[in-house]
């Protein structure tokens, strides 16, 4: 049997509809308007720099945990990373209790190398930088892919940070 691959259209799908649920039209996508829309709430809170999130579900309770030490857009990007747990994964990693699913954010996380963390990496940049506003932004200020500060600038629009926003571009041009 060979391992699952990341279901990309199914991100683009689910993405799509939550942004649509939100009457998002315009950047920066209210992120936390968004988790608690689904019925989460965030808790901010110090992890000492161990974990960057944490998805707690409960029965109908669902907590988003965020390190509060991180920045501002890197937490951005956490919730959206949590939500995308959230939406896409049914699993758990991590028993706490029988009636609990965790989903922790991680320095292995971050190295995407299971797919659950591909994934969820994948709609959180999908989420906080939409395709269709991200296209058109870019063929309205005629973006150079070689100009750091416009980058800089396209990540300050979506409040993200300017690796977020460059691996995004990379990965829409390589689509």
């Amino acid at each position: 049997m060979s391992p699952r691959r990341p279901r990309y259209a199914k991100i683009r799908r689910e993405v799509q509809a939550l942004l649509d649920k939100a009457n998002v039209n315009a950047s920066p996508v209210p992120v936390e308007a968004i988790a608690t829309m689904l019925g989460a709430r965030i808790v901010k809170s110090n992890f000492n720099n161990e974990v960057s999130g944490i998805l707690i579900r409960k029965g109908a309770d669902i907590v988003i945990g965020v390190a509060k030490e991180q920045s501002k857009t890197r937490q951005r990007f956490t919730i959206a990373h949590e939500i995308g747990h959230l939406v896409l994964h049914d699993g758990e990693e991590v028993h706490v209790d029988k009636d609990f699913r965790v989903k922790l954010r991680s320095q292995v996380s971050s190295a995407a190398i299971d797919v659950d963390e591909i994934e969820a990496n994948a709609f959180a940049a999908s989420l906080l930088m939409p395709e269709a506003l991200l296209m058109k932004d870019i063929k309205k200020l005629a973006i150079d892919f070689d100009d750091a500060s416009q980058i800089d600038n396209l990540a300050k629009r979506y409040n993200v940070s300017g690796q977020a926003m460059t691996f995004r571009l990379l990965n829409l041009v390589g689509e």
